[in-house]
């Protein structure tokens, strides 16, 4: 566990901005805040019709869509929260671009060519036609829900970055970010939106290149870097451990971390919202190509980052000494050491980890407004398209204050890389299992998709509130990697400290805490999608299957051809039985019977067949 003497036996050093980083961190802020005044007061295209601000008239280009969703997806829980976790635990998050690989290749041959082909202004209108309303609804509302839990922590992460550098509270900066973002997003819809990303995530890139390359020359080169982190244990490439109550392995990586963002991209609003902007189909799988190569760089810098981190702090950890409060403020304090001696870099770099925030949570919120309005009011309520787009903005409006007011719950639980999967992971596998339920299987009936999501939920649910209380009262914690501090500042001065390093929970026994709470965070959507693909097979069998035939756009192409086989044997079985009601003089009737009931069991084949197709294709 961490030292007593921390704070009485080091001398504390605060590093902070100078007026040249706020200079330019205000400057981007204020471009943000530009780009909204223009496309909702002075742009040709008005944001005064639905289409227009959602989907931007569907012409906008490759480039600017690609990049607003790699900054839309690398949000500041990647910028700050997967450093501290390599500098805690290791670099098995590496297996992430596993994970982003596996999930491009999803979006471009699985998801994306359906909902393009139907040409939905909200991807939740796929299991209305698929389904029914009932289950479109239900799929609408996990997506608010998980917005609203995943938002504020998005929020939270570049508050207390630039808490710690400029001392400024939390309190006071986060009305700031969410007031700026809630102003360019109500007025400038999508294409503000796409634009705005697309500026920030180029202050991102360049913030996150020069710091890499001040931080590896100054650690005396990549092989260096490396070299330091196996010597103090950082380098964690195949931990091939089965025990899915450890914090990480590479199982958990790869495995939850695709479930959970196939979902988040594949069948996610936001994205398929984006993705539609672009006219044909041709040329959004090129935006999904850039977007997942994209996706990955920055993940694996993230990654190299933590490493920079460790090995300049390596003789003495800047939480012991006092400097910083917790691990999650150590990588802008990382760039405020690293980068001091050059104006405006630490400036630019906090005002990337704000970029990655804004994006993101304008983001949901130009999604969530559409998904509300389209999904829930518009059924309801007949509304001119001018009429649909004021309530849009108003919503935006609405989103923007609950997120902000629930940013201040956030920071009263664990560290916000695990908070933030853990709260995504709540809905992402229960949402992905019902698309692909819908998408798989013609035979699937509402019934099955809505009861499996169900109870998913409920399930995935109490599993995540159970763990995160228990997080919260310090019974569930996970023992780090060790940090030095025989090389700080007065280390042992009081003549207490009797080793070299440190290790946080060390020895905590986790074994009091139920099992089912201790379940690993990042399995939480692999449980989603099996609880709800296991139990819409066995409710589907139960309540009968689907008897009537679907339009084969619906499903994905993948499924399309043995959709139509299983519809050929569907179509002689309802011949046959007509000719056999038209016939009653057919001998001999115990052998049409016997046909009769082979179809069933032909049937009953068909469900279960259908149930090992999708395990095997997931």
């Amino acid at each position: 566990s961490l030292p007593s003497t921390t704070q009485a036996t080091t001398t504390v050093t605060h590093l902070s901005f100078n007026p040249l980083d706020y200079v330019v961190f205000f400057t981007m802020l204020g471009l943000s805040a530009l780009i909204g005044i223009y496309y909702g007061f002075f742009s040709k295209q008005k944001q005064n019709t639905t289409a227009e601000y959602l989907l931007g008239s569907k012409k906008m280009k490759i480039f600017p869509v690609a990049m607003s969703l790699t900054a839309t997806h690398i949000s500041a829980v990647t910028l700050m929260g997967v450093p501290a976790e390599m500098y805690k635990y290791g670099t098995q998050y590496w297996a992430c671009a596993i994970s982003g690989f596996i999930i491009t290749l999803f979006m471009v041959y699985i998801y994306l060519p359906v909902f393009h082909e139907l040409k939905l202004t909200s991807c939740y209108t796929y299991l209305e036609k698929r389904f029914d309303k009932r289950t479109r609804n239900l799929a609408s509302g996990l997506f608010v829900i998980s917005c609203i839990l995943t938002t504020p922590v998005i929020v939270y992460a570049p508050a207390i970055a630039f808490s710690q550098v400029s001392g400024i509270s939390v309190h006071m900066i986060t009305p700031i970010i969410c007031s700026i973002c809630i102003f360019y997003t109500m007025f400038g819809g999508i294409r503000a939106v796409v634009w705005t990303d697309t500026l920030q995530f180029g202050a991102m890139c360049v913030a996150l290149v020069v710091v890499m390359i001040l931080g590896t020359l100054q650690l005396g080169g990549v092989v260096n870097v490396f070299e330091i982190a196996e010597q103090g244990g950082r380098l964690i490439w195949f931990d091939m451990n089965p025990d899915p109550y450890i914090r990480t392995s590479f199982w958990l990586v790869s495995i939850g971390l695709t479930t959970m963002w196939i979902s988040a991209i594949g069948v996610s609003p936001e994205v398929v919202q984006r993705f539609l902007t672009i006219p044909k189909l041709g040329d959004a799988k090129k935006a999904v190509w850039i977007f997942g190569i994209g996706h990955i760089i920055i993940k694996l810098l993230s990654v190299y980052n933590g490493l920079l981190i460790f090995g300049h702090y390596k003789d003495c950890d800047p939480v012991y000494t006092g400097e910083v409060a917790k691990h999650d403020q150590i990588f802008p304090y990382y760039v405020m050491d690293v980068a001091r001696k050059i104006p405006g870099l630490p400036g630019l770099f906090v005002i990337g980890v704000f970029s990655a925030a804004l994006s993101t949570m304008s983001s949901n919120m130009n999604t969530l407004s559409g998904t509300i309005y389209v999904d829930f009011i518009k059924p309801n309520f007949n509304c001119s398209d001018r009429t649909g787009s004021t309530i849009m903005k108003c919503l935006v409006f609405a989103i923007g204050i609950v997120c902000l007011a629930l940013v201040f719950v956030v920071e009263k639980l664990g560290n916000i890389f695990s908070i933030g999967i853990s709260m995504c992971g709540v809905t992402a596998g229960t949402l992905l299992g019902l698309f692909s339920l819908g998408m798989f299987s013609p035979k699937i009936n509402s019934k099955a998709a809505y009861w499996s999501s169900i109870i998913s939920l409920v399930i995935l649910c109490v599993i995540a509130v159970g763990a995160q209380l228990n997080v919260a009262d310090h019974s569930l914690q996970y023992e780090t990697l060790p940090f030095k501090i025989d090389g700080c500042e007065n280390f042992n001065s009081s003549g207490t400290d009797k080793r070299p390093f440190y290790i946080e929970s060390e020895g905590h026994d986790n074994s009091k805490v139920p099992w089912i709470f201790r379940i690993g965070f990042m399995y939480y959507s692999v449980l989603g999608i099996i609880i709800t693909l296991i139990l819409g097979v066995v409710i589907n069998i139960m309540t009968g299957g689907n008897p009537e035939p679907i339009d084969e756009n619906l499903l994905t192409p993948i499924a399309r051809k043995y959709y139509r086989a299983v519809k050929t044997i569907d179509v002689f079985e309802m011949k046959f039985n007509n000719d056999f009601d038209d016939d009653k003089e057919m001998k001999p009737l115990n052998q049409n019977v016997n046909i009769k009931c082979n179809f069933d069991d032909i049937n009953i084949l068909i469900q279960w067949f259908h149930f090992f197709v999708i395990i095997e294709i997931i």
